[in-house]
């Protein structure tokens, strides 16, 4: 894993380098604060997805969930033996689905607000 960071941060400061040299000066204002409030906007995301799968809102749901139970009727269909509401391939699936796509918006956060820190850097040199 650290490897992987030091050659996340080696790439991204290659990346703003090669921005910085090749944008002119006007329009690199405009990418640093792009690339920033974008980089910005999947770590809240990220960070939403995180504190879901943590499982925070169960609390909620379940009282939500007696809630709809007191107030709505069951459909029969959902009574019947066809109707399964737990599928463990489908569950394996999703959480898989959750955790690559979590891990994506953070990595992919963090790698923008660094590339905008660089280059902020570049800009004021």
């Amino acid at each position: 894993m650290p490897a992987l960071v030091i050659f996340l941060v080696i790439m991204l400061s290659a990346a703003a380098l090669a921005v910085g040299l090749t944008v002119p000066a006007e329009a690199l204002l405009a990418i640093i604060n792009r690339s920033f409030l974008a980089g910005l906007f999947l770590l809240v995301l990220g960070v939403f997805a995180l504190v879901v799968r943590s499982g925070f809102f169960t609390v909620f749901g379940a009282g939500f969930k007696r809630l709809q139970a007191l107030f709505f009727r069951r459909p029969r269909v959902m009574e019947s033996d066809w109707y399964t509401p737990d599928d463990p391939v489908f569950a394996r699936k999703k959480e898989t689905f959750v955790r690559i796509g979590t891990s994506l918006l953070l990595w992919g956060g963090a790698a923008l607000v660094f590339f905008s820190v660089a280059l902020t850097v570049w800009y004021y040199r």
